[in-house]
């Protein structure tokens, strides 16, 4: 299962102890990512701070769950689904700089984990699309990149049935709007031949929702 993984050699450097994490949570690319000595230990204590009430130790457990994906997927993969709801969890912190953390957090989930993230898409992007119409626009942009790695990473099919679920119907134009733009990609990723060989049920619920975006109030979303 180890060697479906990235390993720490092929993916791009995240500095460590970065004090603005929060203004900028990539912190440049001219570290490099060491790993945890104990990264057993470096999960629990990652979870133990995520479900702090201190916004400082859950930017430092977000950092920890980065980490832990580069260096040591394969200790990260035993607990992906309760690191994915802690996760989660902090795309809707009040704080906007742990939101915008835990936003590229999960993008960098995504990017690592790939398909073995399928089981988490649509909780994840429920979340994701609810923060493509934020009012912050850093937020915007922070979400929509995620969702972009998401719908490029996990199985086409579930990525389009969670934006589906998620964003065709609702209320917010920009979320309708980013929804209609990663279904597209998802769409001619997976081929119109193929979407229209499912079971008739799928086919006429896709052409469904298609038909309520292209006939959207936005112009962009059209």
């Amino acid at each position: 299962m180890s060697d479906l993984l990235p390993t720490a050699n092929s993916l791009p450097a995240i500095a460590l102890g970065c004090p603005e994490w929060g203004e900028e949570p990539e912190c440049g690319d001219a570290g490099e990512t060491r790993p945890f000595s104990h990264p057993e230990q470096g999960l629990l204590d990652a979870l133990a701070w995520l479900n702090s009430s201190d916004w400082q130790l859950k930017g430092k457990g977000l950092f920890s769950i980065r980490r832990l994906a580069i260096c040591h997927s394969e200790i990260l993969l035993t607990r992906l689904h309760d690191v994915t709801l802690a996760v989660t969890k902090e795309v809707n912190n009040l704080r906007s700089k742990v939101s915008r953390f835990a936003i590229n957090t999960l993008g960098e989930l995504f990017r690592i984990m790939k398909k073995h993230m399928d089981q988490e898409v649509e909780e994840v992007a429920r979340a994701l699309l609810q923060k493509t119409g934020d009012s912050s626009e850093f937020i915007q942009k922070a979400a929509d990149q995620s969702l972009g790695i998401m719908v490029g990473s996990v199985t086409p099919a579930r990525a389009m049935a969670a934006l589906l679920a998620g964003g065709v119907n609702h209320r917010n134009v920009l979320v309708r709007r980013y929804t209609a733009e990663h279904l597209l990609t998802v769409m001619e990723q997976i081929g119109a031949e193929k979407l229209l060989s499912g079971m008739r049920d799928s086919v006429e619920l896709l052409v469904h929702m298609l038909v309520r975006l292209a006939q959207d109030c936005n112009q962009d979303t059209r």
